[in-house]
């Protein structure tokens, strides 16, 4: 096997895996690869499904649905005057709440699993939290105001339900000891 230059490839590849897997997955790809473009090539292949992969080792999907219910909660108690002769209200509640759950998704397989728990009740709410808002701003911005929630954040139902998105995270926080049937599969 010949040597691969590829420390500048090889650190872009590394930020982009799962920190419980990274080393294990680079030292596949050094072995596996003979050549520059085919690191990268498998890399681009492999990245995806190790992501995948660890979302799904780390997520408990009764957690994540109760997770799910309170976020989904969160935007309808903030949003409880609707008017269907705007856009779809469903559609108003969707553009927020599907990129806040992907976000805490991605979260899930991504933390240290050593800083898991202080993790969990801050970097991902936060995130979860900042990616609803950000759609919020990119309508706001594109001037589509007819599929904005209009006034979500400032509710009580709004504060308790992320307050127990917090709560939830923090006693069931992604990737401790689940049993096997709890999973996300």
């Amino acid at each position: 096997m010949t040597t691969l230059p590829l420390s500048g490839v090889e650190d872009f590849v590394a930020s982009l895996l799962p920190p419980a897997c990274r080393e294990e997955v680079l030292g596949d790809l050094w072995e596996s690869c003979q050549s520059p473009a085919e690191y990268t090539a498998t890399a681009l292949a492999v990245i995806p499904r190790v992501i995948f992969s660890q979302i799904r080792r780390n997520t408990n999907a009764w957690v994540f649905l109760l997770t799910a219910c309170a976020i989904v909660y969160s935007f309808i108690a903030g949003s409880a005057e609707l008017s269907p002769d705007l856009a779809h209200p469903l559609l108003r509640l969707a553009i927020p709440i599907v990129p806040a759950l992907l976000c805490l998704l991605i979260c899930n397989g991504f933390a240290p699993l050593e800083e898991r728990r202080l993790h969990a009740i801050t970097f991902d709410i936060v995130m979860a939290m900042g990616a609803a808002a950000v759609t919020q701003l990119i309508l706001l911005a594109t001037l589509q105001k007819s599929l904005m929630v209009a006034g979500w954040w400032p509710s009580e139902g709004n504060v308790l339900s992320w307050l127990s998105v917090i709560v939830l995270r923090a006693i069931f926080p992604p990737g401790e000891n689940l049993p096997a049937a709890r999973r996300l599969s």
